[in-house]
């Protein structure tokens, strides 16, 4: 779906194909293995919709959930252990090499939100990716695993090599008596340590001129418009679902800016975390990130002027109508697919618009002079300004647009040039033809 408000169009899509397979063994204890592939790329029509996850005949039913597994503890647990010489010779598990929960207090997000069964899951998912081993879960829910395995990769955006996962089942008695899990990788181990010295290089250059003792609200908008300057907006470009695609090609899609967004901000001490869902009904990413305390959304695709409209790339590469926004201005544009609990955002200070003074609470023709001088003052291309509300943007558009007061602030002859967006409720205009 495109999105137009006068002359900019937006587009917006995450879209994630999930295919899986399995195949069965047949001895006294049957392993079953399942391979989670994920295959991500942004759609630019809204023809085409989410795939289904496809699921074998023999995927493990319903039936066979956690919740219901723990009920058969007692029997489980007998089993395992009579089986757990043979399991070990299949597994690889190395006791004194697993982590711990505690270990891994700072994970993320994502992390913070689980219950304590959940992370010690997510421990072990995370070792066993870092570590390339296949390592048996404290679960025996395939569900309870891809919501965990989700959880470290929306916390863990420098784990670009990584490419889905597949996960084995054993069984006796029909009862699933033990999980493992095991990561499925883009690059081995050779490429991902020459790409990680090529990222560490291009992530260390644009850290070099961030201010590292600035507020937050400082180190969140360079690192907003450091991406942008740096990056197009390009379909199906090299890389486009991890910081590759960003940081050494310099063209992605909306998940490689989201999780270049995280990483940078995290480098800088500021909490981010990779939000999914769907933007104008399109799927998206963007990010979650707290600043002086309290929680907003930014979406640094959506401040790129290439994937509105590259049109206005040179004369106006930013678009902040998007940065730093509470949890009811999102809603308009933005629906959040949950994976785990997230903050009601209500805080409006580091918002842009407020930040810089150019929030208008209703029609006053001296604050938008003020703007406008300001705009010529700095040398600036165009000016940009937020309405509280639909009210104050319906009376200020009547008069700088249909009564044509812009003329007034305006250096410029016979004609202006603007965007204005209704959902945004902001105003853009250029201050030379």
């Amino acid at each position: 779906m495109k999105k137009s408000k006068s002359i900019i169009c937006l587009l917006a899509c995450l879209v994630l194909l999930l295919k899986g397979c399995v195949f069965g063994v047949d001895n006294a204890e049957t392993p079953t293995f399942q391979n989670i592939s994920s295959e991500n790329a942004d759609i630019e029509t809204s023809d085409e919709e989410m795939s289904d996850e496809e699921i074998s005949s023999e995927a493990i039913s319903d039936d066979k959930t956690l919740e219901q597994n723990v009920t058969l503890k007692e029997h489980v647990s007998k089993l395992l252990s009579e089986e757990k010489e043979e399991n070990s010779a299949i597994i690889e598990e190395n006791k004194d090499e697993e982590p711990t929960t505690d270990e891994y207090d700072e994970k993320g997000y994502c992390y913070s939100q689980l219950s304590e069964e959940e992370k010690t899951v997510y421990n072990e998912v995370y070792h066993g990716v870092t570590e390339r081993l296949e390592v048996s879960v404290s679960t025996l829910s395939a569900e309870f695993l891809d919501k965990v395995f989700n959880c470290v990769l929306y916390d863990h955006p420098e784990l670009f090599y990584l490419d889905g996962y597949q996960y084995t089942t054993r069984s006796r008695d029909d009862v699933t008596v033990s999980l493992s899990f095991k990561a499925n990788y883009i690059y081995d181990e050779e490429e991902t340590k020459e790409y990680q010295q090529k990222l560490d290089g291009e992530i260390e250059a644009l850290l070099l001129s961030a201010p590292m003792h600035g507020s937050d609200y400082d180190k969140i908008k360079y690192v907003f418009d450091t991406i942008i300057t740096n990056t197009d907006y390009v379909m199906n470009c090299v890389d486009n679902q991890n910081i590759l695609s960003v940081f050494l090609y310099h063209q992605s899609v909306c998940n490689g800016y989201a999780k270049a967004t995280q990483l940078l901000l995290n480098r800088l001490g500021i909490e981010s975390v990779v939000v999914n869902g769907t933007a104008d009904g399109e799927s998206h990413a963007w990010n979650l990130v707290k600043a002086d305390g309290a929680w907003y959304y930014l979406d640094t695709t959506w401040g790129d002027a290439d994937f509105k409209d590259n049109r206005y790339q040179e004369v106006n590469p930013i678009n902040y109508d998007y940065f730093m926004v509470d949890s009811q201005s999102l809603s308009k544009t933005h629906t959040v697919d949950r994976l785990v609990a997230l903050p009601d955002c209500v805080a409006r200070e580091c918002n842009y618009y407020i930040h810089e003074n150019l929030y208008l609470n209703g029609l006053d023709p001296e604050q938008i002079g003020d703007i406008f001088a300001r705009g010529y003052d700095s040398g600036a291309q165009v000016v940009q300004f937020k309405c509280a509300n639909d009210a104050v943007y319906d009376e200020i558009y009547n008069y700088l647009v249909d009564e044509q007061h812009a003329f007034d602030y305006l250096d410029v002859d016979n004609h202006i040039t603007y965007v204005a967006d209704d959902d945004a409720n902001t105003f853009c205009f250029w201050l030379f033809n």
